[in-house]
């Protein structure tokens, strides 16, 4: 079905509340017994081939990505074993082939971790929780986006470690076309190749929903069964909007699917303080009629704690 985008309210009923809980903790937190402050800044570029999740091939669109963030972290160490961090910070998105792709984000998350036992070898167990608004270009695609996560982690060797996380997020949208929800399982292997290098192997799956987009040329054609009667009765049933998202007359649809992904990523340490991920990541999507997207991204990040 066509989506307007228009206003509504986001989380009415539990945003004060939210906000009330996390300031609380925030207070909480920073009057721990034994804390730390630093801030950290990270800024990529990402070269992705099907930036806009197209499954048709002549509507694939290649585009470089900058990304930048910065943080303030505050760590509590509450008891031995015990600690807490506490993160707020901005940021931003920018396409700059494609403008509409452009946001600011700010937020904020609070992780819980415990470690079992004594030495580098024990095994420790996070718990997450983040709220982060999003102001985007595209109309509707404003909102905000909680999340949560379990994680579970664990070195083997002096070079070798290991984690498996589970985790939950949900995007509260202007429109319901960007109203997105989804759980994911992953788990990462990394080589401490040598003192200043490591090398890590991620892989995993995401159920949900997810956004797509389509050009003017291909989207009336699978509404009107041209791609096949089962497109076509699904793609009727689905919130989707004419958005320009990729240039004038383009659709961007909201779909219910999974998600096969991998990763591996080198990472150097310049410094200390400072180090220069490189990632490529393979995402596989299929959504609950089979229709795929396959989409490829390499990363170059610079990270840096002051």
């Amino acid at each position: 079905m066509s989506i307007t985008a228009h206003p509504r309210s986001l989380l009415p009923a539990s945003l004060p509340t939210i906000v009330s809980i996390a300031l609380a903790l925030a207070v909480l937190v920073c009057a721990g017994p034994a804390s730390a402050t630093n801030v950290r800044m990270e800024a990529s570029t990402s070269w992705a081939e099907n930036i806009n999740r197209a499954s048709s091939g002549p509507d694939w669109r290649e585009a470089m990505r900058v990304d930048g963030q910065l943080s303030l972290l505050h760590l509590t160490e509450w008891r031995t074993g015990f600690v807490s961090v506490a993160e707020g910070g901005v940021g931003f998105e920018r396409v700059s082939q494609f403008r509409l792709q452009d946001a600011v984000t700010a937020g904020g998350s609070l992780q819980l971790r415990q470690k079992f036992g004594f030495g580098a070898y024990a095994p420790v167990l996070s718990v997450d929780g983040s709220l982060r608004a999003r102001d985007a270009k595209m109309d509707g695609n404003d909102g905000w986006t909680a999340g949560a996560a379990l994680r579970l982690s664990k070195r083997f060797t002096t070079w070798f470690r290991a984690s498996v996380t589970t985790d939950w997020q949900q995007h509260y949208a202007d429109s319901p076309i960007f109203d997105t929800k989804h759980h994911r399982v992953f788990g990462t292997l990394s080589w401490q190749v040598a003192p200043w290098l490591s090398l890590t192997h991620g892989n995993g799956r995401l159920w949900g929903s997810f956004t797509a987009n389509a050009s003017p040329t291909v989207w009336p054609r699978a509404l009107a069964g041209g791609l096949g009667r089962s497109v076509a009765d699904y793609y009727n049933t689905v919130h989707w909007g004419v958005t320009d998202s990729y240039g004038p007359g383009w659709v961007t649809y909201i779909i219910d699917g999974r998600v096969n992904f991998w990763w591996l990523e080198l990472t150097p340490a310049l410094g200390p303080n400072t180090s220069l991920p490189f990632r490529y990541e393979s995402i596989f999507s299929v959504n609950k009629i089979g229709v795929k997207y396959r989409q490829d991204v390499w990363t170059l990040q610079l990270i840096h704690r002051f």
